[in-house]
C-alpha cells in the first residue's frame, strides 16, 4: 500500500511517534521509511541514529535524510525526490491535547501525496 513513506522527525515526543507509525506503515507493505531530519547546524548523528533505531523495530527499510534546511523544505523535497506515497509527521503537545503546528500545516500546503498527523 505505501511502498514509501516519508516521515519528518526531530528529538520530540511526536517525533518518535512519528517514525514509529511511519515504520509500521512501510513494514506493512514492505516498503521503505525516510526519516528526514532538518538543522540550522550540521546535523546530530546520534539523533539520527536513535531514530533509525526506532524505525528499525519493525522490518522495514530505512534510509536516513538529514539536511541543513528548514523542516517544512526538506520534508517536501525529500518527499518529492523519493515519490512519497504517505509523509508522516507529528502534532506539537500542548497541555495534554494535540494541535497542528507550522511544519504540519506546511507540508500539507505543499504536497500532493496524503499526509497523515500523529
Amino acid at each position: 500500500m505505501f511502498d514509501n513513506v516519508v516521515v519528518g522527525a526531530s528529538r520530540s515526543g511526536a517525533g518518535a511517534r512519528a517514525v514509529r507509525r511511519a515504520a509500521e506503515l512501510a513494514g506493512a507493505s514492505g516498503g521503505t521509511v525516510h526519516i528526514v531530519t532538518a538543522f540550522e547546524e550540521e546535523p546530530e548523528e546520534a539523533l539520527v541514529a536513535q531514530l533509525r533505531s526506532l524505525a528499525s523495530e519493525v522490518q522495514v527499510r530505512v534510509r536516513s535524510h538529514p539536511l541543513r534546511s528548514d523542516p517544512v523544505e526538506a520534508i517536501t523535497r525529500v518527499a518529492a525526490q523519493e515519490q512519497a506515497d504517505l509523509i508522516v509527521v507529528g502534532s506539537q503537545d500542548a497541555g495534554g491535547s494535540r494541535r497542528l503546528s507550522s511544519v504540519p500545516q506546511g507540508v500539507m500546503d505543499r504536497v500532493e501525496c496524503a499526509v497523515l498527523v500523529v
